[in-house]
């Protein structure tokens, strides 16, 4: 075997490990998230506070205009024009 075959060699060995650690950290944080979720627990989200209705009405609003109330609508309204 001549040196470039030990480099491609080299090569090769080291794309496998690189892949392999990919796919076994990829793996671990995944497995961790699947257990963290079984643990959460959500009672602590129903135990908040309410929030006050001024402090409510101090929040701005985005993307709305003053005294419009948003409405949900099942009519497609765009123009796609010809392709």
């Amino acid at each position: 075997m001549e040196t470039k075959d030990y480099v491609y060699l080299g090569l090769m060995v080291l794309t496998a490990a690189v892949f392999y650690w990919h796919g076994y950290l990829s793996a671990r944080s995944r497995a961790r998230r699947g257990i963290a979720a079984i643990f959460n627990d959500r009672r602590a989200l129903t135990e908040m506070p309410p929030h006050d209705a001024e402090q409510r009405e101090m929040l701005p609003t985005r993307g709305v205009r003053p005294g419009r109330v948003s409405r949900s609508s099942t009519k497609i309204r765009a123009v796609f024009g010809i392709n």
